[in-house]
């Protein structure tokens, strides 16, 4: 996940928000 220079809970977010296509489903 750090190759984004994202934390965890921020990609998580933009993962919820559907900026990032199929991460949704990943399980965290």
């Amino acid at each position: 996940m750090r190759k984004f220079g994202l934390s965890r809970i921020t990609f998580r977010e933009l993962a919820l928000k559907g900026e990032l296509p199929g991460v949704t489903k990943a399980s965290w």
